[in-house]
């Protein structure tokens, strides 16, 4: 998942969240300590996944991804685990980790990126 910006992993994170909240709720059999280390990967979750709008912007390729390379892509989610923590894997670190990791890309990438482009615009309008 290195590959992809941090929002990417994020956004799937949290559909997967979302997605074992409600199945939880609906089966009384599933507990949410379960599901949050080793998540139910369903359609419902590759459909919401696929069809975002981020996953259409930032990685077109994984709009035709299979349900079988989404529970790779997961797998290895929690293979990685987290770089700098002692914290069990789970959904819920896992989307920490990636929160922090999104906010240091907008910090140190994207804003003065972003920051450069509107002093050059203006000054080529000067």
């Amino acid at each position: 998942m290195e590959q992809y910006p941090a929002n990417v992993p994020l956004l799937l994170l949290q559909i997967i969240l979302q997605r074992q909240q409600v199945l939880a709720h609906k089966d009384k059999n599933l507990h949410m300590e379960t599901l949050i280390k080793d998540p139910i990967i369903d359609d419902e979750i590759l459909n919401q996944f696929i069809s975002h709008k981020l996953i259409k912007i930032y990685t077109p390729d994984l709009s035709h991804m299979t349900k079988r390379s989404l529970k790779t892509m997961v797998n290895e989610l929690f293979v990685e685990g987290l770089s700098t923590s002692q914290d069990p894997v789970t959904i819920v670190t896992l989307a920490n980790y990636y929160y922090e990791r999104r906010v240091k890309e907008l910090e140190t990438e994207l804003i003065p990126q972003l920051k450069s482009q509107l002093q050059a615009q203006l000054q080529d309008e000067r």
